[in-house]
């Protein structure tokens, strides 16, 4: 492995002046049609989607500033566009090497443009007389923004290694319905990110000794051989490009606005003759995670096994890494609360640490495009679901316990809980909930000043990774609890970053605290190395690089200790 090497990333474009969303995808879908349309996309994919990386050091060596910045295509807008281009008539998007328009340029206007309308129907109004400031009465607009461009959740080797486990019971339908096993569409699509990183590589290499590259050659570093993925993978290989590829013309017609479904994000390769087109490694790996599901979900007869195995999936991921922070004994799966011989509730995953107790309900429910669009009742109907009904669970599994209940695990043994335990309730998930940080502040009823801990399995195993010592992992709890309505930010690792510089606590003075994308960047060069398989520490906290007399010593025994 060379000294650096480039990989994918994706973030948030901003906005300026407001039309309608439906002109702008007019003038998008029209520009996206013209000449060599496809091979000006590249420019852009490498313009914004590779980070470069010091694999010594195990760091983003890019600034900062540039690789937080709001200006850079997010995945959603680079595959809306690769989704207009592929409607193409006659090929001519990529037949023809030469653009006639200065692309980028109006791509961004563009698409700043569609984020400034998107905004439009979320913004505040004022009223004059009063100067009162008030927001829309419907969350859907709000949450339309967040769900689109908010940030990534999974990183590239936790689709890897969350695939195989997730699909593993469903071998054999995979295999007779789908013409191969999940772990094999893994294998194919490790082996594309691997050659497309090696790619994309020697053309930044090149790029560095002065080598200019013209659209259409950045286009050819972008493309896999079929007859490579037959050659290595056999009667696996056609089953993987059935699935997951979209022909590169006269196709996704459906596609209509940023809010339908888009084709190619079910099937994320360009189907190009002899080659295949790999705009966006991410979403490759990420439609292998979640597309099975749907599969499934069409065979009626399936769907009993199949959603059993979703939840069974959720739950023994939960368990296990928790295991790794807080050991086997510490960490229960199916508890039951009884009260005499009436069971009063149940936990999925149930963490008992001292005076801390972690209740958790696993879910495998998915937000529906209906939702992410911003219709007010889809996405009610799927935050109670996914959010709101297992919060409710794990409260009412607190109340049963502060009420006496007794707590018996799988294999009919009474558990011992602190009487008075300090309660986390979680909801653990299967996939990414978009803008479930956002929502749930602002659609999630507590009766209480129980704050929620809402993680899908990526945030859960980053959290665990990067606070592998009980007492850190319970400090980052108690931390991220107690600010939860004075703190605001767009993603967990925002708050997981600031924790580790700052410390997760809201100065006396301050009511409202709003945590910028850039202090997720400590968590970011951890996540990113093991996205390139080095392996490095997890990154030290504001209490670990400062040194304070005995306290510094206790933090030094304390992780140590307990488990």
């Amino acid at each position: 492995m060379s000294g650096e090497d480039v990989i994918p990333d994706g973030e948030a474009a901003a906005a300026v002046a407001p039309r309608s969303v439906r002109e702008i995808f007019a003038d998008l879908h029209a520009l996206c049609l013209s000449d060599g349309a496809l091979h000006q996309i590249s420019v852009m994919i490498y313009r914004d989607h590779v980070v470069t990386v010091d694999t010594k050091k195990g760091r983003v060596k890019d600034n900062p500033a540039q690789r937080w910045s709001v200006t850079k295509l997010n995945k959603q807008e680079l595959m809306l566009l690769i989704g207009l281009a592929v409607q193409s008539d006659d090929g001519r998007i990529y037949t023809i090497a030469n653009s006639t328009v200065d692309f980028a340029t109006l791509v961004d206007q563009l698409l700043r443009e569609m984020h400034d309308a998107v905004n439009w129907d979320a913004r505040p109004t004022i009223d004059p007389d009063s100067g009162v400031m008030t927001f829309p009465s419907s969350i859907g607009p709000l949450a339309r923004e967040a769900i689109y461009y908010g940030a990534e959740s999974f990183y590239i080797h936790q689709f890897l290694a969350f695939a195989p486990r997730r699909y593993a019971a469903d071998s054999e339908w995979l295999k007779q319905n789908a013409g191969a096993t999940a772990d094999d569409f893994i294998a194919i699509a490790h082996f594309i990110v691997e050659q497309l990183a090696a790619q994309m590589t020697y053309v930044h290499q090149e790029r560095k000794r002065g080598r200019t590259f013209a659209p259409h050659e950045l286009t050819d570093s972008l493309l896999i051989r079929k007859a490579d993925l037959t050659e290595k993978f056999a009667e696996a290989a056609p089953a993987f490009v059935v699935k997951f590829t979209t022909p590169a013309m006269k196709a996704n017609n459906g596609f209509l606005s940023p809010f339908d479904i888009n084709g190619v994000t079910i099937a994320p390769l360009i189907d190009i003759g002899d080659h295949l087109y790999v705009p966006n490694q991410y979403r490759l790996l990420e439609a292998i995670y979640e597309s099975p599901f749907y599969w499934m979900n069409g065979d009626k007869a399936y769907l009993p096994a199949a959603s059993e195995h979703r939840g069974t999936y959720v739950e023994e991921s939960a368990v296990r890494i928790l295991r790794s922070v807080f050991g086997d004994a510490n960490v229960l799966q199916n508890v039951k609360l009884y009260n005499g011989k009436a069971v009063v509730g149940e936990i999925d995953v149930m963490v008992a640490y001292g005076e801390y107790l972690l209740i958790g309900q696993a879910k495998s429910k998915r937000i529906t495009l209906k939702a992410k669009s911003g219709d007010v009742d889809a996405l009610n109907a799927d935050f109670y679901g996914a959010i709101q009904h297992p919060f409710e669970q794990a409260l009412a599994c607190a109340d049963q316990l502060r009420d006496g209940a007794t707590c018996v695990d799988a294999e009919g043994r009474t558990v011992d809980v602190h009487a008075m335990p300090r309660v986390f309730p979680a909801v653990f998930l299967s996939d990414a909930f978009p803008a479930s940080t956002f929502l749930s502040r602002a659609l999630l009823k507590r009766p209480g000043k129980e704050a929620p801990v809402v993680w899908d399995l990526a945030v859960l195993d980053c959290v665990a990774r990067t606070f592998p010592a009980p007492i850190n992992f319970l400090f980052y709890l108690k931390c991220r609890s107690d600010s939860f309505d004075n703190v605001i930010s767009d993603s967990e690792f925002n708050y997981v970053g600031y924790h580790l510089r700052n410390k997760l606590v809201l100065p006396s003075e301050a009511h409202l605290l709003m945590i910028e994308r850039d202090y997720a960047t400590l968590v970011d060069d951890f996540m990113v190395s093991a996205d390139l398989g080095i392996k490095r520490p997890p990154p030290k906290g504001v209490l670990q690089t400062h040194k304070i007399k005995f306290v510094s010593e206790l933090l030094d025994v304390l992780p140590r200790s307990g488990r």
